[in-house]
């Protein structure tokens, strides 16, 4: 299968995702795409993160119905820190007659040469790519420039998506204020937020 990597804390998860996954998904040609919430988010460490159990549930809500929308609860599994160059490595490990690629904005490019061991990220997957308004487009030859590989090691496309600007801490202030977040992220998950008041101000 060819599957898409959809990695983050989603905290919460919110439209924004779902629009990106499906976009990917058609354009890319995807049999499967797989949301990837980060266990223990290396950039957010000392951060207070939402408790990964919450954070899936919340996908699973917002996902159900979609035959080919899944969370993969992998990083649980794996020694912390979230790094993607171990997920993919392990993915592969335990399905390698399938293809993946990696779901990511146009605005994250510039940091995956810093990333922890980025050569596996990019031998491991393709890359899938949103872009960003406001944000220089990277690519494949300055990438793989960047990461000091042939122009060849670094499988890129673009996909053309709709920029819906929405930020999972916004949403998380929002809450904790008293502001609506209807229509910002599935019925389910404003639900879910309400019965368990989460993000609300202690």
């Amino acid at each position: 299968m060819r599957i898409g990597i959809f990695g983050g804390t989603f905290d919460p998860v919110h439209l924004g995702h779902l629009i990106i996954a499906e976009q990917c998904r058609t354009q890319a040609g995807f049999d499967q795409v797989w949301f990837v919430p980060s266990a223990h988010p290396p950039h957010k460490a000392g951060q207070g993160v939402t408790r990964f159990d919450q954070r899936c549930d919340m996908i699973e809500l917002a996902i159900a119905g979609h035959p080919s929308f899944r969370v993969e609860r992998i990083e649980q599994q794996l020694a912390p820190p979230s790094y993607t160059a171990e997920t993919l490595a392990e993915l592969a490990r335990r399905q390698p007659s399938d293809e993946f690629f990696l779901l990511m904005g146009s605005d994250g490019l510039p940091d995956l040469p810093g990333w922890y061991e980025p050569h596996r990220v990019i031998e491991r997957a393709g890359l899938v790519v949103v872009p960003r308004p406001g944000v220089m487009l990277w690519t494949a030859e300055r990438l793989a420039t960047a990461l000091g590989v042939p122009v060849a090691a670094v499988r890129m496309r673009f996909v053309a998506c709709p920029m819906i600007e929405i930020a999972s801490r916004e949403l998380r202030r929002a809450v904790a204020d008293g502001l609506s977040v209807r229509y910002l992220v599935p019925r389910a998950v404003e639900e879910y937020l309400n019965d368990r008041k989460l993000y609300a101000r202690k």
